[in-house]
């Protein structure tokens, strides 16, 4: 397990397009960065459960009018997306799914993280106003 945990510290992911969008459009409207986008983005996925391995990002019904589509995709550093709580993100992923190598790990991670940011990105366009984004996360 050290080794996986080592290898995703060191890894860098790499999001879909739509992904990166969205991300730009939450960073702005939340005046906060990206990245701390992304770790909000990636608890309020695991606080779902587990993930399909076949899972993709989905264009929203209200997303059209409202966020700059990319057609870059964006990198994120584990040791960026992680910090030094990787043992707590994979803990959590632990409590729903069981990955079975650093491949499926290092899927899983990515996965959850581009759901996170595209359920940010859902509760963004309903409520309209951050504070409020961030109020309806939680429980």
């Amino acid at each position: 397990m050290l080794e996986v945990i080592d290898k995703l510290q060191s890894t860098t992911l790499q999001s879909h397009n739509l992904t990166n969008s969205r991300l730009k459009y939450l960073s702005s409207k939340a005046q906060i960065s990206e990245d701390h986008i992304s770790r909000i983005g990636l608890g309020l996925s695991l606080s779902q459960g587990s993930i399909s391995l076949e899972w993709i990002p989905e264009l929203l019904e209200l997303e059209e009018s409202s966020v700059d589509f990319l057609t870059k995709e964006k990198q994120i550093r584990g040791k960026t997306l992680f910090k030094e709580d990787l043992p707590i993100w994979m803990s959590l992923i632990l409590m729903h799914q069981t990955p079975k190598d650093y491949s499926e790990w290092r899927l899983t991670c990515k996965l959850h993280w581009e759901r996170g940011v595209q359920m940010l990105t859902h509760k963004s366009l309903q409520t309209g106003d951050w504070l409020r984004t961030i109020e309806s996360c939680l429980p």
